[in-house]
C-alpha cells in the first residue's frame, strides 16, 4: 500500500467514524473490492455482518422487553441489504474502495450497486470490530443512527 491510499483511508476514518488506527492494512482490506483479488473485502464482510446483526438484535432486545420473537424479526429488517447499502452510500464508502480493472471506467456500476455498498458497510463493520472491539462498533451504529 501507498502513503497516498494509507492517507485516503486515514481521512476516511476520522471524517466518518472519528478514530485513527495502527491497523491501516485491516482497513486497506474492508475497502478492497474482490475484483482487485485477494486479499479483498469479503471475510471481513462475512464477520461485519455478523457484528451489525448481532448489535441491532441487542439493541431491539433490551429496548423492547414486550416485543415478541416476531415483532423482534419484523423489525429487524433494518438488517437488509439494501438498508446498509444506503448507509454505506452516504458515507461515500465506495470513493474510497479499490476495485479491480473490470470497474474501470463504470463508477455507475459501483455507486448505485446495493451489494457493493452493503459488502463495504460489512467489511468496515467487521474491521472496526477487529481493531477496535464490539464497544466501538455499537457507538458508530448509534453515530450512524442505524439503531
Amino acid at each position: 500500500m501507498n502513503d497516498t491510499r494509507e492517507k485516503e483511508i486515514k481521512e476516511f476514518l476520522n471524517t466518518n467514524f472519528s478514530f485513527g488506527t495502527e491497523k491501516i492494512e485491516l482497513y486497506n482490506e474492508a475497502l478492497t473490492h474482490s475484483s482487485n483479488g485477494l486479499p479483498n473485502n469479503q471475510r471481513l464482510a462475512f464477520l461485519g455482518d455478523s457484528v451489525l446483526k448481532l448489535i441491532i438484535r441487542e439493541h431491539y432486545f433490551r429496548e423492547h422487553p414486550d416485543w415478541d420473537k416476531g415483532r423482534l424479526t419484523d423489525e429487524c429488517k433494518i438488517e437488509q441489504n439494501e438498508n446498509f447499502a444506503n448507509i454505506a452510500s452516504n458515507l461515500k464508502i465506495v470513493k474510497s474502495m479499490k476495485f479491480g480493472k473490470t470497474y474501470d471506467n463504470r463508477p455507475d456500476d459501483v455507486e448505485g450497486n446495493t451489494t457493493i455498498n452493503a459488502e463495504a458497510l460489512e467489511a468496515l463493520f467487521g474491521a472496526i470490530y477487529c481493531d477496535k472491539g464490539l464497544d466501538k462498533a455499537k457507538k458508530i451504529t448509534k453515530k450512524l443512527k442505524i439503531i
